[in-house]
């Protein structure tokens, strides 16, 4: 079904929607606000595209040249707090 997005100043205009919807035989669907949401919540929407022939090795190898310790990575995103 197409959507469209109606943005509305008072409740007497969502009121006037809402009767006019019924006519039509739409829906008028009230979004949650997002910080109410937890994060599968906010992004299920997001399509998820899985590959057809996975190869587990592909990303073998990508950091031999620049070798790095899990203490400088620990240090680099915690900063002073590690």
């Amino acid at each position: 079904m197409p959507e469209v997005i109606i943005k509305y100043k008072g409740q007497k205009a969502l009121k006037a929607l809402q009767d006019l919807a019924k006519a039509f035989d739409m829906e008028i669907e009230q979004p949650i606000a997002s910080e109410n949401l937890t994060n599968a919540e906010k992004y299920k929407h997001l399509p998820i595209r899985f590959a057809e022939n996975p190869d587990a090795n592909a990303l073998s190898g990508i950091w031999k040249d620049n070798p790095i310790t899990l203490e400088e990575i620990r240090k680099e995103s915690w900063g002073k707090h590690f």
